[in-house]
């Protein structure tokens, strides 16, 4: 069987200095026999065209159009609609791709046919298109978990999709200037998708301060947006195994939710979460499923006085009698944990032939 095309979108505005050396790197990939890459000029005002039709002269297997100034999702959305691959990804021109990453991810789609999206672990670099260095950060990311989009984007600078599954999603929401690529995630979650770990680093992810999720306010505004959208829409049953006709099984999904909101570790940040808020409002969903579950409980004591917000803890234990509530003071302070599962638990792929992933 011929291997599979892999559809790689390179959207380029002043980006006359990186676009040689990104298409040059997507040529020297392990699976540049099989790449269509589809570049889109968005109106930029520097000379890329030129470049671009040069490299189209000595290479058959770069597409490219012209178009007015539009968002990068727009952009995205363009390529997506031209692709002819069974596989899509973008390729930012100023970050770096190990020579054999679209290999694997499309290997790991291969090998997984239920996943919707390939990501990988992936440094902080400060130059662009450089490998990492022993002084760039390595973000490792854990296997997928349907809640992970509730509170950061797990794909890494590169998104590699199954074409016909983010084709099913509507593609990229065109109107976002810095979090599409997030927020297509969070579709992905109220569709039931699933995502497979590739567990190396394949993506060097430039940290360039004049770029759009660095140069403004933009990022942070879509991102907090997105997150709220997430939490208010998905339902619990999308993020976890519960029955909605057992209230104890519904309590202890949403408490597994507050627990996540403490405990998640964000790959970019060097502690916890810790969103205190809105595991209070998972523990206080969980009390309204079935009033005095005891995990919650606890763990809304637990996390105000933690946070040395004495007089609400004491409060949350005003309706709960005295013999209860005398034992929830006098406990450890650690969260409880239902035993409730992921919805889905994403699948970490080896290229090791004849080894089982983790």
């Amino acid at each position: 069987m011929a291997a599979s095309v892999i559809s790689v979108v390179v959207s380029t505005y002043a980006g006359e200095r990186h676009i040689r050396g990104c298409l040059e790197m997507l040529q020297r990939q392990t699976a540049a026999d099989r790449l269509e890459i589809i570049v889109i000029d968005s109106g930029s005002p520097e000379n890329e065209w030129s470049i671009i039709e040069e490299m189209q002269a000595v290479s058959d297997n770069i597409v490219a159009l012209r178009t007015p100034r539009e968002s990068l999702y727009a952009a995205w959305n363009r390529a997506l609609a031209m692709a002819t691959g069974t596989f899509f990804a973008n390729v930012n021109v100023d970050d770096w791709l190990r020579d054999d990453a679209l290999e694997l991810f499309a290997r790991a789609l291969d090998r997984y046919p239920l996943a919707d999206l390939a990501y990988a672990h992936w440094a902080a670099t400060h130059e662009a298109r450089q490998a990492p260095t022993e002084h760039d950060a390595v973000r490792f990311h854990p296997p997928y978990q349907p809640a992970l989009p509730l509170f950061y984007c797990y794909s890494g600078s590169t998104q590699f999709w199954r074409t016909s599954s983010l084709a099913g999603l509507g593609g990229f929401d065109a109107t976002f200037t810095a979090c599409g690529d997030l927020e297509v995630l969070r579709r992905l979650t109220l569709a039931g998708g699933q995502a497979v770990l590739v567990p190396q680093v394949l993506e060097g992810f430039f940290q360039n301060p004049e770029g759009i999720t660095q140069g403004s306010d933009a990022a942070q505004r879509e991102e907090h947006g997105i997150f709220a959208r997430a939490r208010a829409e998905t339902p619990l049953q999308r993020l976890y195994e519960v029955d909605a006709d057992d209230a104890e099984s519904v309590a202890g999904g949403w408490t597994t939710l507050g627990n996540l909101a403490m405990q998640v570790r964000v790959p970019w940040h060097d502690k916890a979460l810790n969103d205190v808020e809105f595991a209070l409002h998972c523990y206080a969903q969980a009390l309204a499923a079935l009033p005095g579950y005891p995990m919650a409980l606890h763990n809304v004591y637990a996390e105000l006085v933690l946070a040395a917000r004495f007089d609400e803890a004491d409060r949350s234990l005003a309706s709960v009698a005295p013999d209860a509530a005398a034992q929830i003071r006098g406990a450890h302070l650690g969260l409880l944990h239902p035993n409730v599962e992921p919805a889905c638990r994403g699948a970490v792929f080896s290229d090791r032939e004849g080894v089982s992933p983790a």
